[in-house]
């Protein structure tokens, strides 16, 4: 019979030698359980697994990770469940803060998760509340992308993990497999037509990329939301990509009331006008001008601590690009000022442009 208020890790694994150990080694000092289920492995996984203490169950995959979730689940013995993948691991020592969550009732714990990734030739980093701790009994629902399938009330923990499996590792052929699956079954799902829209342009396939997403914008409610968020700015940086720029306008147009608050989103704008600019030789002063606002209004929504959803967007991202603007239209000490900006943030490529104003 387990102790009051345990905590038992719970993951699914399938070839995860490269990440498996660091993960189990950052969290085992956390938890009271380790149970890893292994799906198919042919490499050291469950190995790794075993030599860090874990209980290691065999699943039969089924195209279904909420199935293989919750066969994890139901190997665990702790009265709640932390759910972590491979490429997943903390760098700070949390336990304490999951103790203290844990005696204060039923509810839905959630994390942090920082994910470093690629787009568009650029190393970018995001940040998402994730729901990972649970009481046991709680389940899982959808075959990819699953989610907690539960009405308890989410709670952060103030604490964060980082995750890193798609850096550099391409899993849109796999993912676009089963979310194709799953929309055969739910067709007028948004959220699954926004996934299968972003792995086709984590993948590079724009056009495939604008179609999903066009599709899941006339089916997106009003609500806030953070994929839905998301979404409409994925499909504004979409559009930009392909040079529809006249539909993106339209978007900007429709959404500015709803995503004022998003520096993601006058991000997005900024982009989008940079890129018609270039693109079209339209450099009039009124396109500068909204090149220029846009950024400065991302910073200021920094200042007031907006959400962002890239690391950077509302600091040394639009800093740096809006230096980059001064320094191109000969403003080059509102430029100097504002790579000293992006630089303070520890912004390498800044740094190296004010090199360039010694």
């Amino acid at each position: 019979m387990s102790m009051p208020n345990t905590i038992s890790l719970a993951m699914i694994v399938k070839n995860e030698q490269n990440y498996l150990d660091r993960c189990l080694k950052s969290v085992a000092g956390m938890v009271d359980e380790l149970v890893v289920v292994d799906t198919g492995s042919t490499d050291r996984t469950k190995e790794i697994a075993l030599s860090n203490g874990a209980l290691v169950f065999d699943f039969e995959w089924c195209g279904d990770f909420s199935a293989a979730r919750n066969y994890a689940i139901e190997h665990t013995t702790g009265d709640w469940v932390l759910i972590l993948d491979a490429d997943e691991y903390f760098t700070e020592d949390c336990g304490a803060l999951m103790r203290d969550f844990v005696q204060n009732g039923n509810r839905i714990g959630r994390f942090k998760v920082i994910s470093r990734f690629d787009q568009d030739g650029q190393i970018h980093y995001s940040e998402d509340d994730s729901p990972r701790l649970f009481p046991r009994d709680i389940r899982y629902a959808g075959m990819i992308h699953e989610q907690v399938d539960s009405s308890l009330p989410r709670h952060d923990i103030n604490a964060s993990f980082y995750h890193d499996g798609y850096y550099m590792t391409d899993k849109s052929e796999r993912n676009l497999a089963l979310l194709h699956r799953a929309l055969e079954v739910s067709p007028n799902d948004p959220y699954l037509l926004y996934q299968i829209g972003k792995q086709y342009r984590g993948a590079g396939n724009n056009t495939e990329a604008e179609a999903y997403l066009a599709r899941c914008y006339q089916l997106l409610s009003k609500h806030n939301a953070i994929y839905v968020i998301k979404a409409k700015i994925e499909w504004i940086e979409v559009l930009t990509n392909i040079h529809k720029y006249e539909q993106a306008f339209n978007i900007v147009e429709k959404e500015a009331g709803h995503l004022q608050d998003s520096p993601d989103f006058h991000f997005a704008v900024a982009v989008l006008y940079l890129e018609f600019a270039l693109n079209t030789g339209s450099f009039q002063q009124g396109i500068l001008a909204q090149i220029e606002h846009s950024y400065l209004t991302c910073l200021e929504l920094g200042q007031r601590g907006a959400k962002e959803i890239v690391n950077g967007s509302s600091t040394y991202l639009a800093a740096y690009n809006l230096a980059v603007y001064y320094e191109t239209t000969g403003s080059l000490d509102h430029a100097k000022h504002y790579y000293q900006y992006a630089s303070s943030h520890g912004y390498e490529p800044a740094k190296q442009r004010l090199r360039q104003f010694a």
